[in-house]
């Protein structure tokens, strides 16, 4: 009975993993799916034990951090309707960590997002053919080009490192080539940062050497970009220096100002989730220009003000605790495929990261899912007594 209902459960990721490009409401139906028999499996086995991780204190901490800054919130119904939020990405992990899925069906799971991954780089395509300004699968723009780099840092991972042979590698390298042109189509100037970010750290952590050559071919794609590439994505690049005429920037810096004024203020458990927007507005935080006032355009900034010093802290170490985990499951392993698949997990956790340096991508409902998938499949890979039986003997 058990094994069915974990089949059930499986069923429901492959469900959820379906829609990651394609639906919301999909992705809802394949996660009720798992829940509801995940309940009825503890219901009939009399259980309330769910598999410990090594960050259950990391995540206890953080969400007792959000709960304390419903204390003195300054509007307790929009802090009580964002929680699900954090929670449901939370809930997600702990539903896979306790299935405990075998290596197949990992294999399986990840092919079906590698597959959904493919369909919405080809919906871009089309878009960017039909005269689409910004690509965008068919989800939001931000949250296409955040997983879209995602991919890209496996797919680099695999095609500078991965023992495999060369018609894979050939394919691998096409399909990164119009990864690539499809990010730049979306014209996402946060996520092509922290993109290039997370790969100097990638490069640096597995062949400084290979820096230099990451320059050179830099330098040549600056070089040759302006004539290959339609100028408005070229002045869009360059726009990400301009702190005086372009308002998108301008706004940037007056939300982060902004913001730490109101941690100033609220510095314990801050204003209370979700209600950035309604303060910001008031003095002496708003200055304008502010074109959108929704959000502080900062993870960091934006949990400051609204969950305070304990918010922020319990943030920091959560996923402090995460790349540390990565990293010594990377420099342990010794299955290099699954070795380099730890290292593109620790690029892309740090690229999210980065990315929340310019966006507030904490509420990125299909992003913020994607990340806890792939932190609870390295977790499972890290623990799993088949890879430790074939990799790390």
């Amino acid at each position: 009975m058990e094994k069915t209902f974990n089949h059930i459960i499986i069923l429901g990721f492959l469900i959820y993993l379906t829609g990651t490009f394609i639906s919301l409401a999909i992705m809802n139906l394949g996660l009720g799916v798992s829940l509801l028999a995940w309940v009825i499996k503890k219901v009939i086995n009399k259980e309330v034990k769910i598999n410990q991780t090594p960050y259950d204190r990391y995540i206890i901490l953080f969400l007792i951090a959000l709960l304390f800054s419903f204390v003195d919130s300054l509007n307790l119904v929009n802090s009580l309707d964002y929680l699900q939020r954090f929670l449901i990405p939370i809930i997600l992990f702990y539903l896979l960590v306790d299935v405990n899925p075998s290596l197949k069906v990992i294999r399986t799971l990840l092919v079906i997002l590698f597959a959904a991954i493919l369909f919405s780089l080809g919906q871009s395509l089309l878009q960017f053919y039909s005269g689409v300004a910004r690509v965008h699968g068919n989800i939001f723009v931000m949250e296409f080009a955040s997983i879209l780099s995602f991919f890209l840092l496996y797919l680099i991972s695999y095609i500078c490192w991965g023992r495999i042979s060369l018609i894979p590698r050939i394919i691998l390298g096409l399909l990164s080539i119009i990864g690539i042109s499809s990010l730049i189509f979306t014209q996402t100037r946060g996520v092509w940062l922290a993109f290039l970010a997370s790969l100097v750290l990638i490069i640096f952590i597995k062949n400084k050497s290979y820096l230099l050559y990451f320059l050179i071919l830099v330098l040549i794609f600056v070089a040759v970009a302006p004539q290959i590439i339609p100028n408005q994505y070229i002045n869009r690049f360059i726009s990400i220096f301009d702190f005086k005429e372009n308002k998108s920037n301008v706004t940037r810096l007056n939300l982060w100002r902004g913001a730490l004024l109101i941690y100033r203020d609220h510095w314990v458990n801050g204003i209370g989730l979700n209600n950035f927007s309604e303060v910001i507005i008031k003095e002496p935080y708003y200055q304008e220009p502010m074109v959108s006032t929704a959000h502080a355009h900062n993870n960091f900034l934006q949990l400051a003000a609204e969950t305070g010093t304990i918010g922020l802290i319990s943030f920091i170490l959560l996923f402090g605790f995460i790349l540390k985990d990565l990293y010594v499951n990377y420099k342990l392993e010794r299955n290099y495929n699954l070795k380099l698949f730890f290292l593109a997990s620790l690029g892309t956790i740090i690229s999210y990261l980065a990315h929340g340096l310019t966006e507030y991508n904490l509420e990125d409902r299909f992003v913020g899912r994607l990340i806890w998938f792939i932190i609870a499949i390295n977790l499972i890979l890290g623990q799993s007594k088949e890879n430790n039986n074939q990799g790390r003997g």
